[in-house]
């Protein structure tokens, strides 16, 4: 057991230490490719370069502790090469130029005392000495050579075969503006405006998210997403973001990420282990993706068989270490707090459904179903299933003139097939699915079994409490309570309760009207003979795609592609942030940078090599920004000295340096801070 685990330990180590070691070596090639560009340029229009480092070598004395300004340097010609030890860029040192302001009156009286020259003439070797066209060819190859190999980068990524996480629809939220546009699971985003190119590979993570983000920024309509059903059949839904949180900045459209049939979770089904993947359901066999090769098999497939009737044991054929086997999965009780709560209104009709040809309306309130009382909003769905295909005659409840409510009949002549999944997210409605008909809980107690709770009481927060048992040190914003209301719903609170939650209880917090009582329970969650969990616990891996190119042509047209595209996404977050719609609170920095990337590493190498595009891309279009110090500042002195016929003033072009430089190293100091906290509270 001591032997196993120390090998587990080492190998993570090892590998996580091989993959900072991939991250560290792609981020200075990143860096040696941008001074590489400067270097070869002035060396090719005569400028002696006296320095070439990756890193900036700075002597660094703590105390009594002096590091050394270089890793390593060695002399080759007229150029010192090296590693400096700070880690935070490059640069090459041209003879009478420095970025250092400090230094440029003596680097501009260095190069005039050539004794060959005569006084007071720039030595012809000299960055000054230059013509202006050269010397701006000089400054922005930096950038080009970045956006050269940045699109490089990506054509080996795509020749070789990369995966991707696809923006496909895993799971809607009910109730959301995705589902109200009728997205289904399997559902493939294939575009986030009337112009983009089709692809069924774009990233779930990198382009679904920023198009999101965009379209939350800027304040559409919706946006137009490209999408394409299970069929193939392609259309074009407008979507408005909306906030995923009410105190949250971030935005959402209502869907989760799609998964393939491996098991990354069993829940309580003892004869499932985790790798297992299922290839068929009651002899069903499960389809594939039908994009990238050697395609996924697919996870929603998966949970609609199992689904489709929670009451019944179901035999799975499951692939396990190059074995099939058959495996029973019974039913999986519903656990229930021993508290009911009452229906709350319709939310939402899908536009053409059956509920909506029927009559449903958003702000209905569903009473009676054939006479019945409606009864729990969480398990309705389940208890829909027993009349697919009959009659049903819904009574609800709707307002008339405003102040008077009416009793309205609904009839369904024959029920569509329905099946409800668990809640994709807090927001998660109730849903009769087969309808396209989403609604809430109205959050007031009708029945209870819990001591000091009684109906009429009203729900107004959870929040987790510690166990006895639990002694470690908690977050305290981890043990908050947390509102129901529009953000938080009961439906997700109930599927909470599901799961197993070590050292922590789930507290209930409810108040009584015309009462300042307010009442803390922690139910025990207890399982059902009655209602049954429809996926039964079980959980999947994320849906896989590799994207790969039909040879090296169309290697290098992605290539440029997604080099154009993240330099169009760096422009347009500059924008957000100048126009106040984003905050350079939000910008990650050097340690976000070597996360995201160890994190791309430890999935694939290409991975990383499309991470790095976009690096290139970032470092491009932020260094020709028109900032004192920065490659755009130079380029835009270089102008006004083309414009002019003379250069900008030393003094000038010193103070402004000077300044910049300052504000610089204080928004470096600023996001490395931010960086660190963001880390610290995750």
């Amino acid at each position: 057991m001591l032997e196993n685990l120390i090998a587990f330990s080492t190998g993570e180590f090892l590998s996580g230490a091989i993959n900072i070691g991939k991250v560290l070596a792609g981020l200075g090639f990143v860096i040696f490719v941008h001074e590489l560009g400067h270097f070869l340029v002035a060396k090719a229009c005569g400028v002696k370069c006296e320095k070439f480092y990756v890193g900036f070598d700075v002597p660094i004395k703590i105390g009594p502790l002096k590091l050394p300004a270089s890793i390593v340097k060695f002399q080759w010609g007229d150029t010192e090469y090296g590693i400096g030890i700070i880690p935070l860029g490059g640069y090459v040192k041209m003879l009478g130029q420095d970025d250092n302001p400090a230094n440029a009156e003596a680097e501009s009286a260095r190069i005039r005392q050539d004794g060959s020259a005569g006084e007071g003439e720039l030595d012809p070797k000299s960055y000054p000495a230059k013509t202006v066209p050269q010397r701006m060819a000089i400054i922005s190859a930096g950038v080009i050579m970045n956006l050269i190999f940045g699109v490089i980068m990506a054509a080996v990524a795509y020749k070789i075969g990369t995966p991707i996480q696809p923006a496909s629809v895993g799971r809607v939220s009910y109730g959301s503006n995705a589902w109200l546009a009728g997205w289904q699971p399997g559902y493939d985003l294939v575009g986030f405006s009337e112009s983009d190119v089709a692809s069924h590979f774009y990233r779930f993570t990198w382009d679904l998210r920023y198009a999101v983000i965009g379209g939350g920024m800027d304040n559409t309509t919706g946006i137009p997403f490209r999408v394409v059903d299970r069929d193939g059949n392609p259309s074009i839904n407008k979507v408005q973001p909306i906030q995923s949180g009410e105190d949250s900045k971030q935005v959402t459209i209502g869907i989760i990420a799609a998964s393939n049939a491996t098991i990354v979770a069993a829940g309580p089904a003892e004869q499932l282990k985790i790798g297992d993947q299922i290839i068929a359901v009651d002899g069903v066999s499960i389809e594939r993706d039908k994009h990238g090769p050697n395609p996924d098999l697919l996870g929603w497939h998966v949970t609609e068989l199992i689904a489709a009737d929670p009451t019944k044991t179901l035999t799975l054929t499951v692939k396990r270490a190059d074995k099939q086997l058959q495996v029973s999965l019974p039913p999986v009780a519903l656990k229930q707090p021993h508290v009911r709560f009452g229906m709350g209104p319709v939310v939402g009709v899908i536009s053409g459904s059956v509920g909506a040809e029927a009559g449903f309306l958003k702000g209905d309130v569903i009473q009676f179903v054939n006479g019945e009382p409606v009864g729990d909003p969480v398990t309705l769905p389940q208890r829909m299933v027993n009349l697919t295909g009959k009659r049903v005659v819904f009574k609800v409840l709707r307002d008339g003139d405003g102040q008077t409510k009416n009793t309205q009949e609904i009839i369904v002549e024959s029920l569509p097939v329905s099946h409800f999944l668990t809640p994709a997210a807090p927001y998660s409605t109730g849903c009769l699915q087969g309808l396209g008909v989403a609604y809430g809980c109205d959050n007031i107690v009708v029945t209870s079994e819990l001591d000091g709770v009684q109906p009429g009481d009203r729900l107004d927060s959870v929040q987790l409490v510690k166990t006895e048992a639990n002694q470690e040190e908690v977050d305290t914003r981890k043990l908050q309570k947390q509102p129901l209301g529009n953000y938080l719903s009961w439906f997700y609170v109930h599927q909470t309760g599901q799961a197993n939650l070590p050292g922590f209880n789930l507290q209930l917090n409810f108040s009584r009207d015309h009462s300042d009582q307010q009442i803390a329970v922690i139910p025990p969650w207890q399982d059902s003979t009655e209602d049954f969990s429809w996926e039964r616990g079980i959980m999947f891996a994320p849906l896989e795609r590799v994207h790969q190119a039909n040879g090296w042509g169309d290697a290098f047209h992605l290539g440029i592609r997604r080099t154009g595209q993240d330099m169009s996404r760096v422009g347009q977050t500059i924008g957000w942030i100048a126009g106040g719609k984003a905050s350079v609170a939000d910008l990650g920095g050097p340690v976000m940078i070597i996360k995201v990337a160890k994190d791309e590493a430890a999935v694939d190498i290409t991975r990383l090599l499309l991470f790095l595009t976009m690096l290139s891309a970032n470092l491009a279009i932020i260094n020709f920004l028109p900032i004192p110090i920065l490659d755009g500042g130079h380029f835009v002195f270089l102008t006004i000295e083309l414009i002019r016929r003379k250069p900008v003033s030393e003094r000038i072009q010193g103070s402004l340096s000077m300044i910049f430089l300052v504000a610089l190293l204080g928004f470096m100091l600023f996001i490395v801070s931010n960086d660190v906290f963001r880390l610290w509270i995750q």
